[in-house]
C-alpha cells in the first residue's frame, strides 16, 4: 500500500511508530550502529519517538537531506529511469519510506552520506551490512525489481552505487 504521507510530519512519525520501518530493521537485528534494538522497542511500546539534538538535526538528518537531494539525479542518469520519487509504503506492518521508487515500481533507491567507512564498501560493489537489511526490506515492501543503493556527499566525483537485487532468505 502507498501511503500519502511527508517524511517527518506529524502523520507520518504517528505511521512509523505503529509500523516496524526500513531505518528500523538493523536495530531488530542488532545490526545498527546508532539504535538499540532495546530503545526501539521501548519507542514501539511506549509511542515516544527517540529525539533528536538540535546538532544531530543539523549536522546529520538536515545535511542528509541536501545531499540525497543532490545525489538524486545523479542515480537517476546512474540507473536509466525517468525519475525516484519518495514514497512511503507498507505490507502490514512492515513498512518503507524510501528515498526513491521510479514510476513503474522496478526500482527502489537508498541515499547514505558518503563517509570513510561507508565508501569503500560500496567502491568494492557491496552495502554496508548496517544498511542491507533495509535495502532488503525497501525490495519486499515496494516489490521492486532492484535497489540502486547510493552513498554521496552530493558531487559527482563523491557518489558511489551498488545495486542490490531481492533475495528471498533476507525476507524470511
Amino acid at each position: 500500500i502507498v501511503h500519502s504521507l511527508v517524511q517527518g510530519a506529524p502523520a507520518w512519525d504517528e505511521f512509523r511508530l505503529a509500523h516496524f520501518g526500513g531505518s528500523e530493521i538493523a536495530a531488530v537485528m542488532g545490526l545498527s550502529k546508532t539504535t538499540t534494538r532495546t530503545e526501539l522497542l521501548r519507542a514501539k511500546k511506549t509511542g515516544i519517538a527517540k529525539e533528536f539534538g538540535e546538532w544531530l538535526q543539523r549536522n546529520v538528518l538536515d545535511r542528509g537531506h541536501e545531499i540525497e537531494a543532490l545525489a538524486r539525479p545523479l542515480a537517476v542518469e546512474f540507473a536509466g529511469v525517468d525519475g525516484f520519487y519518495p514514497a512511503t509504503v507498507s505490507l502490514g506492518r512492515i513498512s518503507a519510506s524510501t528515498d526513491g521508487v521510479d514510476m513503474l515500481d522496478e526500482t527502489a533507491w537508498e541515499c547514505k552520506s558518503l563517509n570513510s567507512q561507508n565508501g569503500p564498501i560500496v567502491r568494492a560493489g557491496q552495502v554496508p551490512e548496517e544498511h542491507l537489511p533495509q535495502c532488503q526490506l525497501v525490495l519486499m515492501a515496494t516489490g521492486s525489481d532492484r535497489l540502486l543503493f547510493t552513498v554521496s556527499d552530493g558531487t559527482r566525483e563523491n557518489t558511489f552505487h551498488v545495486w542490490v537485487e531481492p533475495d528471498t532468505n533476507w525476507f524470511d
